[in-house]
């Protein structure tokens, strides 16, 4: 029996639908800044069943289906642009967390929970979940699996991907995948976890996730530390690493230029006495108590200097000092993102190709638009650097905006020469599509299609994205 608009209300509850257009408004606020187009419907959701119920509906009605999560990505994938007969599918009322099992060392939860309350949850059972980025306080944690996001601390951890048991999710005809499943070893076929992982919602909405919890880091030490250039950095990476072993878990390279934008956010300030023309944020952390690391990190910047590579370094004494270092680092891209007309980019190459990646890139970017401003930074530690840049001091932001689409494609072709990717943590989105169909080999794309083919023949889930 077909469900009428009004049955899926009473379905999803007086907060559950909204068709108001002023109420709408929120769920079209875009973090680029991009044009949208308001959708038929707003559906919110507050249970797998839910999602069920509203996925038959929208299929029943030939909608087109947006899944939306906190709305804090940066590829234009969680709302309509140039789409009509939509429905946006927001989690926000799903953010319950289901189940902590501290023996297992796993936390249940549905898709809609916030990043940094799943954390908060984790460390109130003096556990760990490890995922953190910029936008932890708003993102949820469907969102950030749907992306495959990164973060700071990918060089030990992994990135989203690599912090999941199990997933749910609700496919385009409202079947419901149940893969919640707490294995740390599972070789029974495929792993179909990992398909939807990544996929921007093109295959099915996440609606839960089982995430793989740690013990609790009571041991850190956190640095700021100023370098010459890139290489410098990489080398004295080695060093630490010798010292510290994998207990690194972030290594931020910050560009000057990066790090101007940060200091124009009220209460930043630059930790050292002179500025640099790079600066590096070091942190490694561990569960075990008996492990010196402020000692093993003091080592490694001595060798470091005595190399001529460390120019001057500051280690943090507190946790007051070691958040006021995380909040320059983190306002970096806040301060970028607040400037609309910045293009930000998400590229990644090997680790020992990132010195050659900044030198050919910024040559390639200044011979197309003489006067336009680097202000890379990034995760050096797993070669994942947002060399994203401003306009030029005498461009009109809407004029620079029309080189955004050339500019993306300098940078992605510098990275992939160097066997690098054009989307590390951000995904591909609306924004990126362009050049990932360009750009990625033939074969990688015409496998995805097919996938997509399969999974969702009538393309009507969160068009436009990854694929146009």
């Amino acid at each position: 029996m077909q469900v009428t608009m009004q049955a899926l209300q009473e379905i999803l509850g007086d907060k559950g639908l909204i068709t108001d257009p002023a109420e709408m408004a929120r769920y079209l606020d875009d973090p680029l800044g991009a044009p949208t187009t308001r959708p038929r419907v707003v559906l919110r959701p507050a249970t797998t069943e839910q999602v069920q119920a509203a996925m038959r509906w929208c299929h029943a009605e030939g909608l087109q289906v947006i899944p939306q999560g906190g709305l804090t990505g940066l590829t234009g994938a969680a709302a309509p642009h140039d789409l009509e007969n939509t429905a946006i599918l927001s989690l926000a009322r799903m953010s319950k967390i289901r189940e902590l099992d501290v023996e297992g060392a796993t936390l249940s939860v549905d898709a809609g929970a916030v990043l940094g309350d799943i954390r908060a949850a984790a460390d109130a059972a003096e556990m760990y979940f490890p995922l953190f980025h910029g936008a932890v306080g708003s993102s949820q944690i469907g969102g950030n699996l749907s992306t495959n996001s990164g973060g700071n601390n990918a060089l030990r951890y992994g990135t989203a991907r690599d912090q999941v048991l199990g997933i749910e999710v609700v496919l385009p005809d409202g079947t419901l995948w149940d893969g919640m499943r707490a294995l740390r070893k599972n070789t029974a076929g495929y792993d179909l976890r990992q398909m939807f992982i990544g996929a921007e919602g093109t295959l099915g909405i996440i609606t839960g996730a089982v995430l793989k919890l740690r013990p609790a880091p009571r041991n850190r030490a956190t640095a700021f530390v100023a370098i010459e250039s890139p290489t410098a950095a990489l080398k004295l990476l080695r060093i630490l690493s010798r010292h510290l072993g994998e207990t690194i878990a972030a290594f931020e390279l910050m560009s000057d230029g990066a790090l101007e934008a940060a200091l124009s956010i009220e209460g930043n300030r630059y930790p050292l006495e002179a500025r640099a023309p790079w600066a590096l944020l070091i942190e490694a952390e561990t569960p075990a108590m008996s492990h010196d690391l402020s000692a093993a990190l003091e080592e490694g910047l001595a060798e470091g200097f005595e190399a001529e590579l460390v120019q001057d370094a500051v280690i943090s004494q507190n946790d007051t000092q070691r958040e006021a270092l995380w909040k320059l680092r983190e306002g970096i891209a806040g301060a970028l993102i607040e400037e609309k007309s910045c293009l930000k980019s998400d590229t990644a190459v090997p680790v020992s190709q990132v010195p050659t990646y900044m030198e050919n890139t910024a040559r390639a970017v200044e011979a197309f638009l003489p006067g336009v401003r680097p202000v890379p930074f990034g995760h050096l530690g797993d070669g994942n650097v947002h060399f994203n840049l401003l306009r030029p001091l005498d461009m009109e932001p809407e004029v620079f905006r029309t080189h955004w689409h050339a500019l993306t494609v300098i940078l992605a072709k510098e990275a992939m020469k160097l066997g690098g990717t054009l989307s590390a943590e951000h995904g591909i989105g609306r924004l990126k599509r362009g050049e990932f169909e360009e750009l990625v080999d033939p074969v990688s794309i015409d496998l995805m299609r097919r996938i997509r083919k399969m999974m969702d023949p009538d393309a009507r889930m969160n068009p436009g994205a990854i694929f146009s």
